[in-house]
């Protein structure tokens, strides 16, 4: 049995137990497989508690493509521009958007649960309180990443269930739960994006207040949020709400300790923690690697998985000469453009990339752009350009438009692949961007690598979905974009 096919198994045998466990009632207050019934509520509980509704996060799942929340990443740049699907299992169905915007699907209910599910754990953690002895440091600091984790759930919730908040911020979104629910909960309306930003900056305000002296042992507890992570979550938050100047200094305060990445080498795989730009992520070992099979849909390299992420031809077409991610496109399969970014390790696991200090110095960037502040906004941008083997941008006779235009060009290089495609296109009020081949490149040859190092001529695959699905042409601002609320959950709830 190959490593593919072992590993596949032995999920199966994961699914069935944490499927076992779930049930389809409104927010199943039920502790999930990763909070223990046993668990009381108590201060000395509360890092166990952050801990399950992390571990809920990454590694509940439903089905083999809906393993925990990077497989919500996955999708999220397989509906976006500069992804071409492989046809495969997995995620065929987000290229064409026909999954997670159906009420019915699946997916649809693995989004919304695990969001929901995580909240109700965080606010069980939350919902303790300290006096005396027990309010410890160690207590301080795990609630603390509570709030932080709460926050990043309803930023995704904000961004996923409803257009941007600088188009309409009194539109409805979702539910905005921050106390732990019971039988007796009563099911909420949908908060509009006001409150649910409101919510998410007050969070993360007390979230740095508890966080305040707190250090992570090692790597491998990065997936704890620290205060640059939650500094972090402020810039998106900020440059999502069109707050400039606090996206800035948001952005370039999580940054700072976070050396980039100089070398293709260091840049192809993406499956360590330990990589001095990560942030925060998701650790996996042989013994914890359920989340580790979301590699075997954006590794194009391993043999006899899906590898199903490839590359649009024309996105390599945006990066310029010298640039070092450009040794990482590859002609391959059936004449699929793969870029080879994402390894799985040898051993069949790969942590989770969450957060780069890459991604702070674009937010910056954008932010000064925006802000008007051109000369200013250059210097974050060439931080990032300069560590990947590129000249300084040339600002001359650049309007404030391209600049931002040519950031948010630089945001699709750096950020493919780490579920930032239809989320900037929501923000931005743009439109998802195909471009078929045209004759003259479907025409042409190319040698193209096979398993087991050989090549074989084919011509060039490129997109092959260039429209909604009902025919109509891609444009801003469409319902095809958002995620839904799943079927299950308005029966369930009579106020949505």
């Amino acid at each position: 049995m190959n490593t593919f096919l072992k590993n596949t198994a032995i999920l199966a045998v994961g699914l069935l137990s944490v499927l076992s466990s779930c049930s389809g009632d409104f927010l199943d207050n039920k502790p999930t497989d990763a909070v223990d019934s046993g668990i009381v509520p108590v201060p000395s509980n509360a890092g166990r508690i952050f801990n399950g509704a992390w571990y809920n996060l990454f590694e509940y799942s439903s089905t083999y493509a809906n393993i925990g929340y990077r497989a919500l990443m996955l999708q999220d740049d397989m509906m976006a521009d500069d992804v071409v699907s492989r046809p495969m299992y997995g995620f065929n169905s987000s290229y064409q958007f026909n999954d997670v915007g159906m009420p019915a699907n699946n997916r649809t209910a693995f989004a919304w649960y695990l969001m929901y599910k995580t909240i109700d754990n965080c606010n069980t953690a939350i919902s303790i309180t300290a006096t005396g002895d027990d309010n410890t440091a160690d207590f301080r600091h795990s609630q603390g990443q509570a709030y932080a984790l709460r926050a990043f759930c309803y930023l995704h919730l904000a961004q996923h269930y409803q257009f941007t908040y600088l188009k309409d911020p009194s539109a409805p979104a979702v539910p905005l739960y921050t106390e732990p629910t019971a039988s007796t909960t009563e099911p909420k309306g949908k908060a509009t994006l006001e409150e649910i930003y409101t919510q998410i900056f007050k969070d993360l305000n007390k979230a740095k207040e508890l966080l305040e002296g707190y250090v992570r042992p090692d790597d491998k507890s990065k997936f704890k949020p620290d205060v640059s992570v939650v500094n972090g979550l402020l810039a998106r938050a900020c440059l999502l709400t069109g707050q400039w100047n606090e996206a800035v200094g948001a952005a370039l305060e999580a940054a700072e300790g976070y050396t980039l990445m100089t070398d293709a080498k260091t840049y192809m795989g993406f499956n360590d923690i330990s990589n001095t730009e990560w942030m925060w992520g998701h650790p996996q070992s042989v013994s914890q690697s359920d989340a580790s099979y979301n590699f075997y849909y954006i590794d194009v390299v391993t043999p006899d998985a899906y590898n199903s992420f490839m590359a649009d031809p024309h996105f390599k077409d945006i990066f310029e000469t010298g640039d070092i991610r450009l040794e990482l496109f590859q002609w391959m399969r059936e004449g699929y453009l793969g870029y080879r970014k994402f390894r799985i390790r040898a051993d069949q696991t790969g942590d989770i990339v969450v957060m780069r200090s890459a991604e702070m110095y674009l937010i910056a960037a954008e932010a000064l752009a925006r802000e008007g502040r051109l000369e200013e906004a250059v210097k974050p941008l060439n931080t990032l350009r300069n560590a990947r083997g590129l000249a300084n941008y040339d600002l001359a006779g650049k309007t404030q438009e391209r600049l931002v235009d040519d950031i948010l060009l630089e945001r699709r290089r750096e950020l493919w692949g780490e579920g930032f495609g239809i989320t900037d296109i929501l923000r931005t009020q743009r439109s998802v961007e195909r471009m078929p081949l045209t004759k003259e490149e479907a025409e042409k040859t190319y040698d193209c690598w096979q398993q087991g190092d050989t090549y074989r001529e084919y011509n060039p695959e490129g997109h092959w979905f260039t429209s909604f699905p009902d025919g109509t042409k891609f444009v801003p601002n469409s319902v095809y974009y958002l995620y839904a609320i799943p079927e299950k959950e308005t029966n369930a709830n009579p106020n949505l």
